[in-house]
């Protein structure tokens, strides 16, 4: 009884964790732009603030792992959650274009400290349990409770916008401190293993370690062409619903809250096939064909009632593939440094959707958005065709989870 009970404190505070993140996640995204545009910031430069952003992430995100991982995962977080908020406030009251550069380099920072920390904090401790395999149940039903506090987040952007327009994201920030408090005293931390005394000699070996890891390219991969698809949905949906089957801009915000709570359902459906003993691989090639057949269902067909429902489908596929696949991964990632390879391919996952969403634009810019929509669906083919080479290469033929450290050149 006293496994189970630390096993359920621990599940309910990384719950906090990603539920109040992603909470004052889509306080911040419901008027950031909005907010930037009623301070004098124009298109040009909102591009750059967000040019800055990306950047910034990427240059954080990969070393942070390795600090996680030396340092303290929890504390990590904590520290994430504070910096994060920290830049939400700034970027609240921010009134010209140097202040919200800065609020978005620190509000990025804060992100590549929390990047991975607490998930691996969470499988650590489960580890020390002896209930690793319950990961498979219990991290695609958190998905679904913070899908559902998404919505919150977007309901509660809506009511305090009403008030004063950069009130959801003064609201964002201290959330976000209040929960790197909460996060800093409650239980113990955990930690990688150090190999190196100086840091920049750290990120260099690890780095040497995560390329030469044949699980964790192959892992890349996969995350790059289902990135690819989900990209296509966030640039394309809004502006192609708009601009080619008109319509209203008002509805876009009721489907943004109809798409999280598919997600929500979702997530929590992969919890329960899970917990049937569906395998993860099944789970996330089933998800996979469901999103591609919805990307499909909204580049075929220009109606407006086929396009909602094909991004429905989507969403739902998305929701069980992700969950699924969050968890799938930690098996094959080396206990040693959960975090720093879980940073490592976020970061480089980033890097990837940088250079994929400039293509994207081109292709857009001088095919429309038909084209789009069939390779995203493509894209999310590839990746399953990548997950499935990867189960029966590796782990059918000997190279067992647990191995996983060793599958180096």
């Amino acid at each position: 009884m006293e496994r189970l009970h630390a096993h359920k404190q621990y599940s309910i505070f990384l719950g906090i964790m990603l539920s109040v993140y992603n909470l004052a996640d889509k306080l911040y995204g419901a008027v950031y732009i909005v907010l930037m545009s009623r301070r004098g910031i124009d298109p040009l430069q909102i591009s750059v603030v967000f040019a800055v952003s990306s950047l910034s992430l990427a240059v954080f995100d990969y070393p942070s792992g390795n600090l996680s991982d030396l340092y303290g995962r929890k504390k990590l977080a904590a520290i994430g959650f504070f910096t994060w908020g920290a830049g939400l406030c700034l970027f609240a009251f921010a009134d010209n274009l140097l202040l919200f550069i800065v609020s978005a380099v620190i509000m990025s920072l804060g992100v590549a400290l929390i990047s991975g920390s607490p998930q691996a904090w969470y499988i650590d401790k489960l580890d020390d349990l002896g209930m690793m395999e319950y990961k498979n149940v219990v991290l695609p039903r958190l998905n679904g409770f913070v899908s559902a506090f998404a919505i919150v987040g977007a309901l509660l952007a809506t009511l305090s916008s009403n008030i004063h327009l950069y009130l959801p994201v003064a609201i964002a920030g201290v959330a976000a401190i209040g929960l790197s408090i909460y996060v800093w005293f409650r239980f113990s931390d955990n930690y990688g293993t150090r190999t190196e005394d100086n840091i920049f000699k750290e990120v260099y070996v690890t780095s040497v370690d995560f390329t030469r890891n044949k699980l964790m390219r192959f892992v890349l991969l996969k995350s790059i062409f289902s990135h690819a698809a989900l990209l296509v949905f966030l640039l394309s949906w809004q502006v192609y619903g708009v601009n080619e089957l008109k319509l209203p801009v008002s509805f876009l915000g009721v489907l943004l809250i109809v798409f999280m709570a598919v997600m929500s359902l979702s997530a929590f459906f992969s919890s329960f096939l899970a917990k049937r003993k569906v395998s993860a691989i099944k789970i996330i090639t089933v998800g996979t064909f469901i999103s591609a057949a919805g990307l499909l269902l909204a580049g075929l067909f220009p109606n407006p009632v086929i396009f909602v429902g094909g991004l429905i489908l989507f969403e739902f596929g998305l929701g069980m593939e992700s969950s699924s696949f969050g968890a799938w991964i930690q098996d094959l990632i080396p206990r040693s440094k959960r975090a720093t390879f879980s940073s490592g391919l976020s970061s480089l996952k980033s890097l990837a959707g940088f250079i994929i969403a400039l293509l994207l634009g081109l292709i857009s810019e001088h095919t429309g958005y038909s084209l789009i929509w069939f390779l995203a669906a493509a894209s999310l083919l590839i990746s399953v065709a990548v997950l499935l080479y990867l189960n029966t290469m590796f782990l059918r033929s000997g190279t067992a989870p647990a191995e996983a450290e060793r599958a180096t050149i």
